[in-house]
């Protein structure tokens, strides 16, 4: 397994989630189109933002299984209290609770960006993206290739910053 204690069976993603476990990283999910980092509100609204020390941008990895294609995590939006979800239209919305839509394969991409596709709807090839503007993109106009769908994970240490 990725991580000790977590399955790492084929049908993983075929599966309903089963409890999430206490494996956390805090983070801001930069944006490779744009230069924003993935912004969590507490009305609900997902978007991106260019300023470094935005409260909404903080986030919070919630590790769910490893995966030999990647890893399949929560995505907590640390100040709003929110998971980041995809619609089964493909737009991107924050909840209060976790879903079936809160739940996204994380990939290292071959040029060090990571992808996150969400779990419920794998076979749809759907990405989380950000337009230029900093307003999401809808999975189904999204796909492998562009500077939308592309994220670097960078770690904020224990103070949050």
């Amino acid at each position: 397994p990725l991580v000790p204690g977590l399955s790492t069976t084929p049908d993983l993603l075929s599966r309903g989630p089963p409890p999430l476990r206490d494996h956390r990283r805090r983070t801001r999910l930069y944006c490779m189109n744009g230069g924003h980092h993935l912004q969590i509100l507490p009305d609900g609204t997902v978007r991106g933002r260019r300023e470094d020390g935005d409260v909404h941008s903080k986030t919070m990895f919630i590790l769910h299984a490893g995966r030999a294609r990647g890893v399949v995590l929560v995505i907590q939006g640390t100040e709003a209290g929110r998971y980041l979800a995809m619609s089964d239209e493909g737009r991107l919305y924050s909840s209060p609770t976790v879903s079936d839509e809160s739940y996204f394969l994380e990939k290292l991409e071959e040029n060090h960006y990571n992808t996150y596709r969400p779990q419920k709807y794998l076979e749809r090839k759907w990405y989380v993206a950000l337009k230029k503007s900093g307003k999401p993109k809808v999975g189904p106009r999204t796909h492998i290739g562009q500077k939308a769908v592309f994220f670097l994970p960078r770690q904020l240490d224990d103070s949050g910053e």
